[in-house]
């Protein structure tokens, strides 16, 4: 089963920094665990993928289209296909004085945040600090060991799938997904509710279905409140004690 764009999939990886062999990202998590890339918070498991969509690097993107279900291999991408070249623009030099006016004591190798953006200190000396705003993968050569273990066929498991991407946070399938005729109507689980990134989230979801799913013409969600047992409902007497 050879894999094409538009294809849905479930794919196993491990990245690694090629001139090194720095593990920086992986799904399996005995290796997290064995590489300091392990998180409570992260469910360790093959990542949802719709191949063509960007939601990988295109070098990963493109290196899926082509390969068959259960097949294991390795890929190097380079950095025009991975995170980039480096942009020797976003080295900054700031002055220190800015850094104690926020409390901040520079050092090298720390994470620092300006205008919304992060960067590394690389050296202090002479009132200034020298930070670099490049992404850290940025002018790396990358390779992947990837697996792709499952292709999704059945509509209703690509729409689940697309809200797994989308919604990390909750479980998939505590979504209900019901198609009618060519409108999908989707309960979702109660967690999304308390998110404030739901409605973008919402809004790639549409796209996404719209673009790959053509049996598909409209998407509605549905948030379902219910009353606690312990919510009373406070009546106005007039004044009276």
């Amino acid at each position: 089963m050879v894999l094409e764009k538009g294809d849905f999939v479930r794919v196993n990886y491990t990245g690694k920094i090629k001139e090194t062999g720095k593990i920086f990202d992986t799904t399996d998590e005995k290796v997290a665990r064995e590489n300091d890339l392990y998180n409570e918070n992260i469910n360790f498991k093959p990542s949802p993928i719709v191949i063509g969509a960007g939601h990988v690097i295109k070098g990963l993107d493109d290196a899926l289209v082509g390969t068959e279900v259960g097949e294991k291999k390795t890929i190097e991408i380079p950095p025009e296909l991975g995170y980039g070249l480096r942009d020797p623009k976003k080295i900054k030099v700031i002055p220190i004085k800015d850094f104690k006016k926020q409390g901040i004591r520079p050092m090298p190798g720390i994470i620092i945040e300006s205008d919304g953006k992060f960067g590394k200190v690389q050296s202090v000396g002479s009132g200034r600090v020298r930070v670099d705003f490049n992404y850290e993968l940025a002018g790396k050569r990358l390779e992947y060991e990837i697996s792709v273990k499952e292709k999704i066929n059945k509509l209703e498991e690509k729409i689940r799938l697309l809200l797994e991407l989308n919604f990390p946070f909750a479980k998939p399938d505590d979504h209900e997904i019901r198609i009618e005729d060519k409108t999908a109507v989707i309960t979702l689980a109660d967690v999304i509710k308390s998110k404030r990134e739901a409605i973008i989230s919402k809004h790639s979801i549409s796209r996404d279905i719209f673009k790959f799913l053509d049996e598909i013409n409209e998407v509605h969600f549905i948030e379902v409140f219910k009353r606690d047992e312990g919510d009373v409902v406070k009546k106005d007497d007039g004044g009276k004690g």
